[in-house]
Formats: structure tokens, sequence, C-alpha cells
């Protein structure tokens, strides 16, 4: 099949749990199929967009991203639509242009989007569409808004998610396919969309390079990685640094802990106390994840499955986890990590494992396993694959070609725009 992966971030170089689940996603494509990638990519990633195009042909729209203060702005406008924001903040005229021209120069099988966030997009009606859920997006504003301190920031949450809601939800009675990571989310999806056809294609890891380490274990050290632009990884390592870790200290005074993630230079002094080291981003996590006797995955909002979860079970890691941050994998509490909900009980189990090194090594044993058996990206493109066999019946030719949504707001309220082809 010849198939267009649309993306609204360059997947390149995977830095984060999104950029991961593209990239190896559309590598196991094209390993079977032609597949050509159009996203969105700033100026200053072209060394990124250069790199990625000797893998498969690229084609990126350049965009700078909205300043903070033009983002909040926006914001507060889109509460008094009815249209998602996030759905307006990643179109453009001129992403619009570059899919048609695209479109009308190749012969296109499928579309494939990275979110439902790019369903505005209008495609030809002859071209089967394929949407990749990395998360159940209403789900997330649905928790960030029940999880916020801030009051502005959980009524425009609550708003996203009451708008998102019916919009998703739509999107999955029109699309060909549908991709989820966990049954879970299939369910959701296949109780609102009966005849589309779901598929589970799980976050995977890549097993070589997150792999058992013969490096020593510092004794009492716990590693936090996240990319700290994202509310939900944030709201985390506040939550870790705030109410989890000075009760791990007052039982364990020498215990360290390392937060690892991109993050703005405000958020990273926010996040730094007695006892923890702020690392910002790094050029590779495995050292410090190998290094670790405990990884903490205290997520309290967000959605899909963290890959932050899987890569640590597949490095024999010892780790702790919230419910909602292991969700949709198929762990057990007390077989592959132990859960803890709450600052009291997340903590308790942390303090587990630093007094039980032989349980510490039968949780890794299990999780390393767990991941060989089910978390491959292999897996995931079989997954994959299997539902683009089931989609070789003729394309049903409805409306789809016109988006349900007009967006209102233009790329020059986002910032300039630029379309390059590398090939």
């Amino acid at each position: 099949m010849n198939i267009l992966v649309v993306c609204a971030q360059f997947p390149y170089p995977p830095r984060s749990g999104f950029a991961t689940r593209v990239y190896q996603l559309t590598r196991q494509l094209a390993q079977r199929h032609q597949v050509t990638l159009l996203s969105y990519a700033s100026p200053q990633e072209h060394e990124a967009v250069a790199a990625l195009a000797q893998e498969l042909p690229v084609h990126v729209v350049h965009r700078e991203p909205a300043s903070v203060a033009g983002k909040r702005v926006a914001q507060a406008l889109s509460m008094l639509s009815a249209r998602p924001y996030s759905c307006r903040e990643v179109y453009s005229d001129e992403m619009q242009h570059a899919i048609s021209e695209l479109c009308r120069g190749a012969a296109f099988d499928a579309v494939q989007l990275e979110s439902s966030l790019l369903c505005t997009f209008a495609f030809p009606a002859d071209v089967r569409v394929v949407l990749d859920e990395h998360n159940v997006e209403y789900e997330v504003f649905q928790r960030m808004s029940e999880g916020e301190r801030s009051v502005p920031r959980r009524l425009f949450n609550w708003v996203e998610h009451s708008c998102f809601r019916r919009f998703e939800q739509r999107w999955w009675t029109r699309v060909d396919g549908c991709a989820v990571t966990s049954a879970r989310e299939c369910r959701i999806v296949s109780a609102h969309a009966k005849q589309t056809p779901v598929a589970v294609v799980p976050n995977g890891v890549d097993l070589d390079h997150f792999s058992p380490s013969p490096t020593p274990v510092e004794r009492h050290a716990v590693v936090f990685n996240g990319i700290l632009t994202y509310r939900p990884n944030l709201d985390a390592a506040l939550h870790l640094v705030d109410e989890v870790w000075p009760r791990v200290l007052r039982s364990c005074p020498d215990a360290r802990l390392r937060v690892v993630g991109r993050g703005s230079p405000a958020d990273i002094r926010r996040l730094r106390r007695p006892g923890v080291e702020v690392l910002g981003e790094v050029p590779d996590v495995k050292p410090y994840l190998a290094a670790a006797e405990v990884v903490a995955v205290p997520v309290r909002i967000g959605g899909g499955t963290r890959l932050k979860v899987v890569e640590a079970l597949a490095m024999g890691k010892a780790t702790v986890s919230t419910s909602l941050g292991c969700e949709g994998v198929a762990v057990r509490d007390g077989e592959h990590l132990l859960i803890g909900d709450g600052a009291d009980s997340f903590a308790r189990r942390v303090l587990e494992l630093f007094d039980d090194p032989a349980m510490a090594a039968r949780l890794g044993r299990a999780g390393r396993s767990l991941t060989e058996r089910a978390y491959s990206w292999s897996l995931a493109g079989e997954r994959l694959e299997d539902l683009y066999q089931r989609l070789a019946a003729p394309v049903r030719v409805d409306d789809r070609a016109t988006p349900a949504w007009r967006p209102l707001t233009r790329a020059g309220a986002l910032g300039s725009s630029e379309t390059t082809t590398t090939t």
C-alpha cells in the first residue's frame, strides 16, 4: 500500500512518548508498505528532518510555536466556541494545502492520522483514513480538569473535555479504522463506533536498547523520567517531590531522587528540593534507569499507556506506579510492579522495595519477561498490519472529505508557516 502518515509534532529524534510511538510505528509500516511522512516542524529541526529523510520520504510544514501569551489568549477565546481549541491549534491552511498537493500527486491508499486532533483536515473521499489514537483525548482533558489546582486551568480543561468528547466520538464513526493502545480503550471506541474496525496496537519498547544493564545499582536511588512540558508529567513530578518524597526521606534520609526530562527553566527550578536532583533533558535516559534501585511513575492525570512503564519493565527495574500510571499495561500489582495510590501508599511501596531487594529482583525479572512477550515494537507493527489487512475492502465514500469542524484560528495566529519537501 501507499500510505501517508500525518503528524502535528515532528517525531524525530523520538524524545517523547508521542514521538516514539509515531517513529516506531512508521518504521514498522515502512517495512511492509511505501510510507510518506507529513508533519509540522520548526526551522530549527532541519537536521532532524534531514536525518529522518534518510529512512523514508519526509515532507514538512514549517511553523514556529505560538508564544505562551498568544496561546493563553487563544485558549481563553476558545471557551466561547463550541469547537475544540486543541484541533484549532494544530490546523493551518498551509498544512491543508500540503495534504491536498500530496494527495493529488500520489495515489495514496490510506492516510494515517496521529491523533484525533488532526481530524479537522480534509482528505479525498476515496482514500482510507486510519486514526492512531495515542490516548482517548477527551479522557485526558477530563482528568486534567479534575486534577488541576488552578481554577482557570480546571475550567478550560472542563470546557475542552465537553467539546472534544462529542468531536472525538463522532470521528470514531467516520474513519475507516482506528488503532488504540490498550484493550480498555478498544472497548471505549467500539462502544461508540460499532461499525469501525478497531485494533489494539500497544505502545512498545526497543528491547535491545532497554535491556537489563550490568551497571551497579545505587542504593536507595529513585528515578522519575518524563517530558515536563507535558502537563500530566509535570503534575506527577510535582506530586512526587512535594508529597511523596518527604515521606520517603523521613524513613530513609539517605534516599536520592533524580528527575529526568526536558522542561522549562522555571519548571525545573520549581522541582528542586533537598535530596532531589533535577537533570533536565539528557541524551539517553537508560543510564539513569540502570543506576536506579526504583523507578517511580506517580502519574495522576493523562491517558493512553505510558512508555516510561514498559521501558522500566524492559530493563528489569523494580517499579512503583499509580493505578493510572500503569493503566492499559497488562501488569499485576505484586507480580510485575507495585501500585501505590496517594502519597502515603506510594512512599510506603518505594520503601518496601528498598527493604526487600529479593522482591525487587523478582519484579524486575517478571517485568522483563512481560515486555518480551507483549510489548515489542515488532508485535505492535504486526497488530497495525492486521488492521490494514482488515481494510482491504473498498473504502466507503461518504462526506468525510468535508471537515466536520471549520477551523476558526488560521495559521497566522499561531506562527508563520512554510512548506518544505525532503525525500
